[in-house]
């Protein structure tokens, strides 16, 4: 179900994002590389390295596949993906039936299949940091944003789904 705030003008403000959403997993990355080189951290238990590729491939194709359908989502909602332009729609169907957030859940599984293809143990621990950064620096702005946009369809929205998965 998509709904949209007609009472709203298109200029409407926005979330005040400062940075964009994938800057945060790719810094981690960077910065896990970093560790790396500094002091590879192993992954142990992953068995033979085939194994290893295939998981992590499935693991990027499927973050890819739900960060694409989400954009297509967005895109048939008529609402922009970027966090920086003013939201038009409170979209509940497809993948935001299931998350409320399930491009950044993608780029946390980028992140993670980058982790298990290397191997890097560092791109695993900076899981909970890249996440953090994404719900302090993106999310947090972007629900407080849209509860003074959207009002009870938003409330409503965030009482059946949940922030992740």
């Amino acid at each position: 179900m998509t709904r949209s705030a007609s009472q709203q003008p298109a200029t409407a403000g926005t979330a005040g994002i400062l940075l964009p959403p994938p800057v945060y997993p790719l810094l981690a990355i960077l910065l896990a590389e970093a560790a790396r080189a500094w002091r590879p951290l192993s992954l142990p238990g992953l068995g033979p390295d085939a194994w290893r590729y295939v998981l992590a491939a499935v693991l990027l194709v499927a973050s890819l596949a739900a960060a694409g359908a989400s954009v297509l989502t967005l895109r048939r909602a008529r609402t922009p993906v970027e966090p920086w332009k003013p939201t038009r729609a409170v979209v509940q169907s497809g993948p935001y039936a299931l998350s409320r957030n399930p491009i950044y859940v993608a780029f946390l599984g980028v992140q993670l299949a980058y982790a298990w293809a290397r191997p890097n143990g560092w791109g695993i621990l900076l899981l909970p940091l890249t996440a953090g950064l994404l719900y302090w620096a993106v999310i947090r702005r972007e629900e407080r944003y849209l509860a003074a946009l959207f009002g009870e369809e938003y409330a409503g929205y965030r009482r059946q789904v949940r922030r992740w998965l």
